[in-house]
């Protein structure tokens, strides 16, 4: 089992899923043509607030694809002349060609030095 590792963006991406999920689930839940007084909102509430907590224990099992990446892009625009990049994979280069995309991560506060 994978074990997401606990970031400040992988908090708020855990946590904007989780909402998403609970509000989803509590919409599915209403009837249409019920009276605002019919609805059973203790009901709703719970079965929208265990969603939530299976969405969050989920992303803490299985990872968020918005916050891996397969690298990291680093930019250096400090010199208003040339634009200095490095590529830096966190995956062989077969492992790269044998997929259909690939998430980097970007950097521009990167320093980096011209290798001219």
């Amino acid at each position: 089992m994978k074990i997401a590792k606990l970031t400040k963006d992988w908090l708020w991406a855990a946590l904007a899923r989780a909402i998403k999920t609970t509000a989803q689930t509590a919409l599915g839940l209403f009837t249409v043509g019920s009276a605002f007084t019919e609805i059973d909102w203790i009901y709703i509430i719970s079965v929208a607030g265990v969603a939530g907590i299976y969405s969050l224990l989920t992303s803490v099992a299985t990872g968020l694809p918005e916050v891996t990446t397969d690298g990291e892009l680093l930019v250096d625009v400090t010199n208003p002349k040339k634009e200095i990049y490095l590529l830096d994979l966190s995956k062989t280069p077969e492992d790269i060609k044998a997929r259909k995309y690939i998430r980097l991560k970007v950097d521009t506060t990167a320093e980096l030095e011209s290798q001219e």
